[in-house]
């Protein structure tokens, strides 16, 4: 059916009018946004005062507990030394051969020098001659037990101290670097460590936790000012050292976790480590000004942390209201100003 030319004028008229109303709402809302009054009342005001966030202490229990990445590693090999002098007469052990603690591995003969013999025949001629050699025979036997590496010949000649062998042990240690922190929460060494090997056995203990520290090398006592980077001191550093049990299965070069449990405490009065400043035994906390001025500094005695929360044994009580986050040094030469602890504290407030 067709369309009378009145009805398509009629029709174009009201696609105007839409696109029309549909321009002028784009218009306004690009360029007229809405206002709304309560918005403006609730805006951030930067040199207002939100106050300061503080913290109670807490009864609660805590375990101080230090994880340290490491490596699994061979047990050193014992060098064994000649106990005798003189020549290689015999080698009782053979190179590559296990052996046992005591066991003999080699002879050592020395040459005793003899008064010569003085004779004399029927007519009173007197004749010197040499005496026959006497030998003194040293036997040096095995220090410790594993595999023999024999650095010794037949008919070498040894003086007493020369290293004549090493013997490798078959067991291997878990070795974990340990940095400043975890030494001071480390004072009292355990004799347990819990090992985890990266994908390996389920946990462990091991028994015969100690804490090594690295002799000092030639050129470290020559130059002890030269500066080292970070990675350098920490390779050298204080390491926790734990035998592996003999019945686990290990390989050098083996990633591992080692959790040194050094102490734990229940029921004690704590705070998070953001409150303090210290870590050992003292430190300092910060109580609030109630006229919102400079807060006060003021000791306190520390125990555990395990490195979130820290133990409080004297200066403070479950009443006392302190700081949860000291002030940075800047904020303290300010004082009572705007930009305090307090300004810092209200962005955070604001934000949630």
């Amino acid at each position: 059916m067709a369309t009378s030319p009145r009805a398509g004028r009629i029709l174009a008229i009201v696609k105007t009018v839409i696109l029309a109303v549909i321009a002028i709402a784009l218009v306004k809302f690009a360029f007229f946004p809405a206002v709304n009054n309560a918005d403006e009342g609730q805006s951030l005001n930067p040199g207002g005062d939100y106050g300061q966030m503080t913290i109670l202490p807490t009864v609660s229990d805590i375990t101080n507990t230090v994880s340290a990445k490491g490596t699994i590693e061979a047990d050193p090999a014992t060098t064994v030394k000649s106990t005798g002098e003189g020549v290689v007469t015999f080698i009782a052990a053979a190179d590559g051969s296990a052996i046992e603690t005591g066991a003999p591995i080699l002879e050592v003969r020395k040459e005793i020098a003899s008064e010569p013999v003085v004779s004399t025949d029927a007519e009173g001629n007197a004749t010197t001659a040499p005496a026959a050699p006497t030998y003194q025979y040293t036997t040096v036997f095995a220090t410790a037990s594993g595999t023999l590496r024999l650095n010794a010949l037949l008919g070498q000649q040894f003086a007493i101290g020369d290293a004549i062998a090493t013997i490798q042990p078959p067991s291997y240690s878990a070795f974990a670097t340990l940095n400043a922190d975890q030494l001071y929460r480390i004072q009292n060494a355990p004799e347990q460590a819990t090992i985890t090997i990266t994908n390996g056995p389920a946990p462990f203990t091991c028994t015969g936790l100690r804490i090594e520290t690295p002799k000092a090398s030639a050129n470290t006592q020559a130059s002890p000012a030269a500066p080292s980077s970070g990675d350098a001191a920490n390779s050298g550093g204080i390491r926790a050292v734990c035998p592996i049990p003999a019945d686990q299965k290990v390989f050098p070069g083996l990633q591992v976790t080692m959790d040194v449990v050094a102490g734990s405490a229940t029921g004690v009065l704590t705070l998070p480590i953001s409150a303090v400043e210290g870590r050992f035994e003292s430190g300092f906390v910060y109580v609030p000004n109630p006229d919102g001025g400079k807060p006060t500094k003021k000791p306190v005695k520390l125990g555990l942390t395990d490195g979130k929360i820290v133990e409080v044994k004297e200066g403070l009580t479950e009443s006392d209201e302190v700081l949860e986050f000291i002030p940075s040094s800047g904020s303290e030469e300010k004082g009572s100003d705007s930009t305090d602890m307090g300004g810092a504290v209200a962005v955070m407030e604001g934000a949630a």
